[in-house]
């Protein structure tokens, strides 16, 4: 059975969402004893998430709708 790109991609944005998710969850578990400190990692790892994130709207990586055909503009 073959299945589209677009599965693929919205599988691997699960996996991904889930991963971070565990991560997210273990560190509140834990924040009191991390302080100040775990705080920091957090948000430094809740900041390149959402780096990444936006860089992948920008390319439009996420558009999958149908007019998801459209070329990327070059970068200047």
């Amino acid at each position: 059975m073959r299945l589209s790109v677009t599965f693929y991609l919205v599988a691997m944005c699960f996996v991904i969402f889930d991963l971070e998710a565990v991560y997210l969850f273990a560190w509140a578990v834990a924040a009191r004893e991390l302080g100040w400190a775990g705080y920091a990692e957090v948000l430094v790892f809740v900041g390149v998430l959402v780096a990444a994130l936006a860089y992948l709207w920008r390319r439009g990586a996420l558009d999958w709708g149908p007019g998801a055909g459209r070329p990327i503009p070059p970068q200047a």
